[in-house]
């Protein structure tokens, strides 16, 4: 304890005024790589607005995530950056209003609720696979995202997104894009370290200090400069938004009782304390991320995981006869058993390539964390990609192996040296839906065809807000008997 932020160990490669900034901007699963090297439990980063702390083992990111949660909320970039997107859905909102919005959702996620949408998963894995004809060239991150969103259209909303796939597809790239691209803006910056700086003068209940917070909550959404990235990403929202609007309008139209999909629950939803359901605003953003979630870790771990079982003949050979052994018959939630090494698969393919990449929170109170003090509004990172290199936890650690998930293996590491679904109170809610969903769609598309890479090289990772396949996985399919 009383140690300050200038003690931790510096992660190499900052430059004087702008630190890591550069190397950040240039590449930064090379600065994940560093933290892997040269941060054991805690250290920091330096950029020109501040210096940001990053744990890297499981006993600090459990401190972080799970027993000192209460001391931190999301970042306040991340939020601000994901606002047009999200507003204030599940996966941005903070405080009240988000144990609000857990309380309401969470039943629609229980297990025995996702456990019913394993034939809708299946389906949509053989509606897609189809089309593909023997011989032709595909991006697989494109086919996987084709059949993640028609599952979460149809499972959660009710909807088939079909037609519409490549339309929202596109809009939701745009829109990450820009997230991505605003995350690490100076701009954005400057404007989170004002709103800080306010929000540390802003205590008590004086008119002073009601101000302050006036103009804090006026400035946490960005500010949207005319660009022609702005007006793009606008008009992807714009898109977005008009889908998610008729959704709402037709399901109030059809008055059906009887669905038990998310979109209905969301739509009879009651707070308990006092009787309110949700506004069509906050309908929106929660339809929102819980689309964009619900499609984008499924669609981007199963990419990964083909890509990684066609680089390795014998494991894809081990996962084909997993999925022989069923007999040519579609696979069924009764069949989750036999598909473990699959789930395995999908699992080390997260560990590898973990979605969410960095996971960022900003301390609300002082705090301390693997024996230092953190001070208040001290922005603290959590990388999966980093934690998940390690070769003290996994050893050879980037080698492709899913033996390393078998139930024996994963019993002895600590809790959370894997966590591509964060951890603690907020840990990601459609959790279990992604590990019931991967295995099916997996057997249904290795039933269905052999994936052949077309590019010799190794897949790379694009630098978006999440981690997707940067050329998509180009392979050419042969169907199978």
């Amino acid at each position: 304890m009383g140690v300050s932020l200038d003690s931790l160990p510096l992660v190499s490669g900052s430059v004087p005024l702008q630190g890591h900034g550069p190397l950040f901007d240039r590449d930064r699963f090379e600065l994940l790589d560093r933290i892997t090297r040269e941060i054991d439990h805690i250290g920091r980063l330096h950029f020109a607005t501040r210096d940001l702390v990053v744990v890297n083992s499981p006993s600090a990111a459990h401190e972080v995530l799970v027993t000192k949660a209460k001391a931190f909320e999301k970042s306040p970039v991340l939020r601000a950056a994901l606002s047009p997107l999200a507003g204030e859905g599940l996966f941005t909102a903070g405080g009240a209003l988000w144990r609000r919005q857990r309380r309401l959702i969470a039943p629609v996620f229980h297990h025995s609720k996702i456990d019913a949408f394993a034939r809708a998963m299946v389906e949509c894995a053989e509606h897609t696979s189809r089309s593909w004809k023997d011989g032709s060239e595909i991006l697989v991150a494109t086919e996987t995202t084709r059949i993640a969103m028609d599952v979460a259209g149809r499972t959660l909303f009710g909807i088939d997104t079909t037609d519409e796939a490549d339309a929202i597809g596109h809009a939701l790239t745009v829109a990450l894009e820009w997230v991505d691209i605003a995350s690490r803006s100076m701009p954005l910056a400057l404007q989170v370290e004002l709103r800080l700086a306010l929000l540390a003068r802003a205590d008590g209940d004086g008119a002073f200090a009601r101000v302050l917070r006036e103009i804090c909550d006026r400035l946490e959404p960005p500010i949207l400069w005319p660009t022609a990235r702005t007006r793009e990403m606008t008009r992807a929202i714009a898109l977005l938004d008009e889908r998610v609007q008729r959704m709402i309008d037709e399901r109030r139209a059809a008055n059906d009782a009887s669905r038990e999909d998310l979109l209905s629950h969301l739509l009879q939803a009651r707070d308990d304390d006092d009787g309110s359901g949700m506004s069509d605003k906050q309908m929106r953003d929660e339809i929102l991320t819980l689309f964009v979630a619900g499609h984008e870790t499924t669609a981007n771990g199963l990419a990964w995981s083909i890509y990684a079982l066609a680089r390795h003949p014998a494991l894809y050979a081990k996962a084909r006869a997993t999925v022989d052994a069923l007999g040519g018959a579609s696979p069924t939630l009764a069949d989750l058993d036999r598909l473990e090494y699959l789930g395995c698969v999908f699992k080390e393919a997260l560990r590898l390539y973990p979605p969410v990449y960095v996971i960022a929170r900003v301390a609300i109170t002082d705090t301390a964390i693997a024996g230092h003090e953190i001070p208040r509004h001290t922005i603290v990172l959590v990388s999966p990609w980093s934690l998940q290199r390690r070769a003290d936890l996994w050893p050879d650690p980037l080698r492709f192996d899913p033996e390393r998930f078998a139930a024996a293996n994963a019993a002895s590491r600590p809790r959370d040296a894997w966590i591509p679904f964060s951890d603690g109170p907020r840990v990601c809610i459609g959790q279990h839906f992604a590990e019931l969903e991967a295995p099916l769609v997996l057997a249904r598309l290795l039933q269905h065809a052999d994936f052949e890479l077309l590019d010799p090289g190794e897949e790379q990772p694009g630098e978006l807000a999440t981690l997707r396949p940067r050329s998509g996985v180009r392979a050419r399919v042969r169907l199978r008997a």
